[in-house]
């Protein structure tokens, strides 16, 4: 119970905090020993603030914690109740970052999506606009793979924007391609279909009904 009691305490405490305090924490906790890393790795995705959601992202980019701890801070990104634009622009970079894993794409497009229920014309936020750009690039216009390396990264990157849900009203068309394009593998365009699951039917139904075929 006194671990629970000190456990909160140090949330509310980092709640309080601007991000260049917790940069000063993290790097005394992490210069003394390693083990001064865990109560506040734990806490950090507890504490939801922008300033935490900042230091979480600058901790993953720098490589300096275990792969597990950062899995742990993407999928604690899909429950931060309050996500602001800010946490968007600063998580955006990771997904363009070499061998970003699925948990990154996932985690970012949940936190989105989420942002995006709680505000109205989401997709006009610069922020917003940047993550969908970056998944649409990975679209290539219609889809297209090469080996089942390009497949498999292909169905996560579907998967990220069906995560996205409102803000992927935008891509709407390019899904619709990739989905009706016969030359594509089964997988893809059925993961393409799948991607429309959270946009909004007005958006789907324009963009999913055949030109002629």
């Amino acid at each position: 119970l006194q671990t629970a009691d000190l456990f909160m305490t140090l949330v509310f405490e980092l709640r309080h905090l601007s991000l260049e305090a917790l940069k000063v924490l993290w790097q005394r906790s992490s210069f003394k020993c390693r083990d001064n890393w865990q109560p506040l790795i734990d806490a950090l995705p507890s504490c939801a603030t922008e300033a935490c959601v900042v230091l979480m992202k600058e901790i993953i980019a720098s490589g300096e914690v275990e792969e597990d701890k950062v899995e742990y801070f993407f999928w604690a990104f899909s429950f931060i109740p309050k996500p602001t634009s800010g946490m968007i622009e600063s998580l955006a970079p990771l997904l363009k970052s070499p061998g970003a894993s699925q948990s990154c794409f996932l985690g970012v497009t949940a936190l989105l999506h989420r942002f995006c229920s709680a505000y109205n014309s989401c997709d006009e936020v610069p922020a917003v606009q940047s993550v969908m750009r970056t998944l649409g690039k990975f679209l290539g216009g219609n889809c297209t793979v090469q080996d089942s390396e390009g497949l498999g990264q292909m169905q996560l990157v579907l998967k990220a924007i069906g995560n996205a849900g409102l803000a992927a009203a935008s891509l709407a068309p390019v899904l619709s391609l990739c989905a009706s394009l016969k030359s594509n593998p089964i997988e893809i365009r059925l993961a393409a279909i799948q991607a429309f699951r959270r946009i909004p039917c007005s958006v789907r139904v324009s963009d999913l009904l055949p030109a002629g075929d």
